[in-house]
């Protein structure tokens, strides 16, 4: 397959990799395999780069024989914008909904009954105490949040890991 794009549209290209690449790695510490052909297919997009005359946004690592975005590209491009809108609404959606998942677990009388529930009625249960922190959230932030002793209030939680 053949695509034919303009520089413009490669420029914008660009910030869409970038964009991408730091929501599969931004996070991680280490290569995660199961976005090897992601990667590849990054490499080959950035080694066009020369050719469509952005050599200052894309630079080769002669060590390492990798392309990656120069500092001129991170000091020039819009994908940030985007990325902290996202990471800020994602942080405020996550908050709320742990928050109301977890307030509605003790009402409830545990995470197992919460789970047992209809959507209908875990829908009606949740609706108040969501609007209420996201109004909460919206209103003040975190400022008034706090962390009240003791931890755990009695609920069983899954515990959460992270990669």
């Amino acid at each position: 397959m053949k695509v034919d794009i303009t520089k413009e549209e490669y420029r914008n290209l660009l910030d869409i990799i970038s964009i991408a690449d730091w929501v599969m790695s931004g996070h991680k510490t280490q290569k995660d395999r199961r976005t090897a052909p992601y990667d590849a297919l990054i490499q080959k997009l950035f080694s066009l780069a020369k050719d469509q005359g952005f050599e200052k946004l894309v630079e080769l690592d002669p060590l390492r024989g990798d392309y990656y975005l120069a500092s001129e590209f991170e000091a020039n491009s819009r994908s940030w914008e985007f990325i902290d809108e996202f990471t800020d609404d994602s942080f405020w959606d996550e908050l709320s909904h742990r928050m109301t998942e977890r307030d509605a677990a003790i009402q409830a009388g545990g995470f197992e009954n919460l789970k047992a529930m209809s959507r209908e009625e875990r829908s009606t249960l949740e609706g108040p105490i969501q609007e209420r922190y996201d109004a909460e959230f919206y209103d003040n932030g975190v400022d008034r949040l706090q962390i009240v002793e003791p931890f755990g209030l009695g609920v069983n939680r899954p515990t959460m890991t992270h990669d």
